[in-house]
């Protein structure tokens, strides 16, 4: 028997949920994605036995089986001012921390450029920041201030 498979938020964890959702219940496309998706942001990391079978191009659905309607749209994400979707799991706050000091973990958070995406940041990696900032300089600040709580904490219990 296998260990298992790590998943962390992302697009491999939400087809995981997506797939299970699709096999087991009669959710819409529309339903069955926002229900994957909610799964996928309250679920930090997961250990899976077995991954779903990939779904065949060939499978056609049974006579019981009503068809689906087709994926909705994906949903505007986060930009990151390029272009791209904001990825809040590209480097790590608390290992930035613990190897480049505070300098390092605020180089690394100056180069995100939007409030909505340092939240974005702090929430995905457990870092409480208070709604009532709206400066990025704040907010930078304050996950700072909360990395270095998290570290310490962990420090202090490993000792």
């Amino acid at each position: 028997m296998s260990k298992g498979k790590q998943l962390w938020p992302g697009d491999e964890m939400a087809a995981f949920f997506r797939a299970h959702i699709d096999r087991e219940t009669a959710l819409d496309a529309e339903a069955a994605g926002r229900l994957a998706a909610a799964l996928t942001k309250s679920i930090n990391r997961m250990l899976v036995r077995e991954m779903p079978p990939a779904p065949s191009l060939v499978e056609q659905p049974s006579v019981a089986e009503a068809p689906r309607a087709p994926a909705p749209a994906p949903k505007r994400e986060r930009s990151s001012g390029s272009g791209e979707a904001f990825n809040p799991y590209r480097f790590s706050a608390m290992v930035t921390l613990a190897k480049h000091g505070r300098e390092g973990l605020m180089k690394s958070l100056q180069e995100i450029k939007s409030a909505e995406n340092l939240r974005a940041l702090a929430e995905a990696q457990h870092v409480p920041v208070a709604p009532t900032l709206k400066r990025t300089d704040d907010i930078r600040k304050a996950i700072i201030a909360g990395v270095e709580r998290r570290l310490a904490d962990r420090k202090a219990a490993a000792s």
